[in-house]
């Protein structure tokens, strides 16, 4: 009998079972440096009828080697405390990675024209974690599907901005000067060739590039280079 059953076995072919495989699962990519809100959203999406398959990661660097070397993600969920301490390079950082791959913000939202920057600067939708947590499938799935989230208050919020407004951001969060430094240090020019080029000291650039620095929530120079680079190529030409 064992004998027989072995040979049935051995002869069994892939596609025979094709249709008593389990569906394929979404992949989702969760970004955030707080392990207890990971483990809290992991634990929840497995209790939903419509399963996500997770890969949480503490960092964008981290999630864009993973990308690097192959992995592919149906959406990236970028969570932070509040929108005030979501990072413009980190969105930048993974868009830049996989440009396919929709990019959704869970954080919390005090500050209005900081979340439309935030959708500026490339993330497909904004969540405010004050929505529970059926929202946020929703919000999922419509992102995977190509489309777009964005909270009522947020879209009120847009349809009154004036042009001049929705052009300049996340480039709003800079003073006119500051905007010129940091065009040309994404450009890749040096404190002393900024100067140079602006008629100021060079103190007083290094002061800039600490306010942009801080103003756009990014690490470094480079990382404000990159921020820059992206939004001015998704700016609208100025009229002639």
């Amino acid at each position: 009998m064992l004998d027989r059953f072995t040979k049935k076995e051995s002869s069994f072919r892939p596609e025979m079972g094709a249709g008593y495989l389990a569906p394929v699962r979404r992949h989702l990519a969760i970004v955030d440096r707080s392990r207890l809100r990971s483990d809290c959203l992991k634990l929840a999406l497995a209790q939903q009828t419509r399963r996500w398959r997770v890969t949480d990661v503490a960092a964008a660097s981290e999630l864009e080697r993973l990308m690097q070397r192959g992995a592919l993600f149906d959406v990236i969920l970028l969570g932070e405390s509040t929108c005030a301490h979501v990072n413009f390079a980190d969105i930048a950082l993974l868009a830049d990675a996989s440009p396919d791959t929709p990019i959704l913000v869970a954080a919390e939202c005090d500050d209005l024209e900081r979340a439309q920057a935030i959708l500026n600067a490339g993330a497909r939708g904004f969540l405010p974690t004050s929505h529970g947590l059926k929202v946020l499938m929703g919000a999922l799935e419509r992102v995977r599907m190509g489309g777009t989230y964005v909270p009522l208050a947020l879209s009120e919020a847009a349809s009154v901005a004036s042009p001049e407004q929705v052009r300049r951001s996340p480039w709003c969060e800079l003073t006119r000067r500051q905007r010129d430094v940091l065009s040309l240090i994404a450009e890749g020019r040096s404190n002393k060739l900024i100067a140079d080029a602006l008629k100021m000291s060079e103190s007083t650039v290094k002061a800039h590039v600490k306010q942009i620095i801080r103003r756009l929530n990014v690490a470094n120079r480079t990382q404000a280079a990159l921020l820059a680079t992206r939004a001015s190529a998704e700016r609208p030409p100025t009229p002639g």
